[in-house]
């Protein structure tokens, strides 16, 4: 993770718990990699999980399948004639 500044990652976990305006948790990662943005966002969601009292395996848990059962809305349904 090079090109991402984590330096002040403390500040801006505590900004985003105050004002509790979630949305712009990605700020600041335009232009990264896709994969180095993830990790980067996925460590802030960490940091809020330890700092609010709540277990990130529950929210990783329920996220994927949230995400499973969204996929699973794309995917064409064959009906059978």
């Amino acid at each position: 993770m090079k090109d991402i500044s984590r330096a002040d990652w403390f500040r801006h976990i505590e900004q985003v718990l105050r004002s509790k305006h979630y949305t712009w948790i990605a700020e600041g990662l335009a232009g990264a990699p896709v994969d180095e943005a993830l990790v980067a966002i996925t460590a802030d969601l960490m940091h809020i999980c330890h700092r609010s009292g709540l277990s990130w395996e529950d929210l990783a848990a329920r996220s994927q399948q949230l995400c499973e059962r969204e996929e699973a809305d794309l995917r064409p349904t064959s009906h059978a004639a």
